[in-house]
């Protein structure tokens, strides 16, 4: 189990982290990221110098994942689907514990709340994440789950609003 878990949701993972970069394709700060998170999620793994300082483009339109100075990680050359840079179902959330955007979704619009958060803290509690191995970005997903939320809450009351205009009128 990794430490990243126990910070603020939006705070970095406790891995030691490699120099920021900029992203060569949409030229966008990245975030650094370990080397394990790297060789565990790239396909061909033989690729990953271990010696390279990686970073993680999270630029929802571009392609790129991962990046260094000498090398580029594109969506296909992940094993995962990276969910920030997805936008058809299932959108991945957490890595850990199989959750999706569309979980969190299905929560809100049923009962306008949703357990994830505290599910995904009481399996972290236990020991059982692994952020570093299976997040593309390296850390907590707690912060994705949040914003997920937030988004889901803006759609129910944007539908919720429509209806009641359309009674009204």
């Amino acid at each position: 189990m990794s430490n990243c878990c126990f910070h603020d949701a939006g705070s970095p993972c406790a891995l030691p982290q490699s120099s920021l970069g900029f992203c060569p394709a949409c030229g966008e700060k990245g975030k650094a990221v370990a080397i394990l998170t790297v060789k565990s999620l790239v396909r061909d793994h033989t690729r990953v110098s271990a010696s390279a300082s990686f970073s993680f483009c999270r630029t929802a339109a571009c392609d790129v994942v991962y990046f260094s100075s000498e090398t580029t990680f594109r969506k296909p050359d992940i094993k995962v689907r990276v969910g920030i840079k997805e936008t058809e179902d299932p959108v991945p959330l957490c890595y850990c514990f199989d959750y999706t955007r569309e979980d969190v979704f299905r929560d809100i619009g049923a009962i306008g709340s949703t357990s994830l958060p505290d599910r995904i803290k009481t399996e972290v509690q236990a020991g059982f994440c692994a952020c570093e191995v299976r997040n593309p970005s390296g850390s907590c997903c707690l912060g994705d789950i949040t914003r997920a939320i937030q988004q889901a809450r803006l759609i129910v009351v944007d539908r919720v609003s429509n209806m009641s205009q359309s009674v009204k009128g």
